[in-house]
């Protein structure tokens, strides 16, 4: 769950919803030199629904005893947000196989950068790498797919995976919390070093990846002047009578439109 304080009280935004902003971008994706998504419909899939373990949890949150608010995607147990992520990462692979590569591998990623080293954590990675080993071997075996299971085509779309749940978890906060983004330009290794700037009540990205600008995204929350919790069930009551509100987020062009291609490194 996320969770940004707005006038005098708390939006909580789920990460179903978070995700479902990321396949949105997917589909928005590719122009002035960023190439387009592929395979668009799995990529685009996982990239929406890499979250989808969430929904158990979010329709009963747990309340994180140190804050009095709900955990977070940050400080939820390692237990339970493994839990959580297995639970995504299979239904993702039992309806696409690519996309549930993809999920596996985002959930490497987020351990490897940022959960390395907490409990359960090596064991995680290595359990995944397993899965990703077995999907990789079935998908090469079909000739449609096994462009997309080579090294350069998973971690770009890897990468990208990254770049719109970072662009997404941005806009949900209302602030970004590093001025830049390097972000994928092609499935040769090309890259971008893509500025991230507030402007107003939007965003802008210079270079521009999405095909459309201004690029409009919304998003669900559910809007509470209750600031602290004292229980779950207490907690959970709330949300139920929570305000529901509609986040609009804007992405806009800079004025920069040069080509942003570069072989690997920075632009």
């Amino acid at each position: 769950m996320i969770i940004r304080a707005d006038e005098g009280g708390l939006t909580l935004i789920r990460q179903t919803e978070h995700a479902r902003l990321c396949g949105d971008m997917a589909r928005a994706w590719g122009i002035d030199g960023f190439e387009p998504v592929q395979p668009l419909e799995a990529v685009t899939w996982a990239a929406a629904e890499h979250d989808n373990g969430w929904a158990e949890w979010e329709d009963t949150p747990q309340l994180n005893p140190r804050t009095g608010r709900p955990y977070t995607y940050i400080d939820i147990p390692i237990d339970q947000h493994q839990e959580i992520y297995r639970r995504g990462i299979a239904r993702a692979i039992a309806r696409d196989p690519y996309a549930g590569l993809l999920v596996s591998l985002h959930g490497s990623l987020l351990y490897s950068r940022f959960r390395s080293g907490q409990p359960g954590a090596a064991e995680f990675l290595e359990e995944q790498g397993g899965v990703q080993r077995r999907l990789v071997d079935e998908m090469r075996a079909d000739p449609a797919l096994r462009p997309f299971c080579e090294e350069d085509a998973l971690s770009t779309n890897r990468d990208l995976l990254f770049a719109w749940d970072t662009l997404s978890l941005f806009l949900c906060h209302g602030a970004a919390w590093i001025d830049h983004l390097q972000l994928p330009c092609d499935y040769r290794g090309s890259q971008a070093r893509v500025a991230v700037t507030r402007r107003g009540e939007g965003w802008v990205l210079d270079p521009y990846p999405f095909r459309t600008t201004p690029l409009a995204l919304s998003a669900a929350g559910l809007y509470t002047s209750r600031t602290e919790f004292q229980a779950d069930s207490e907690l959970q009551e709330v949300l139920k009578a929570a305000q529901q509100v509609r986040l609009v987020f804007i992405i806009q062009a800079g004025q920069d439109r040069e080509s942003p291609r570069t072989n690997g490194g920075e632009a």
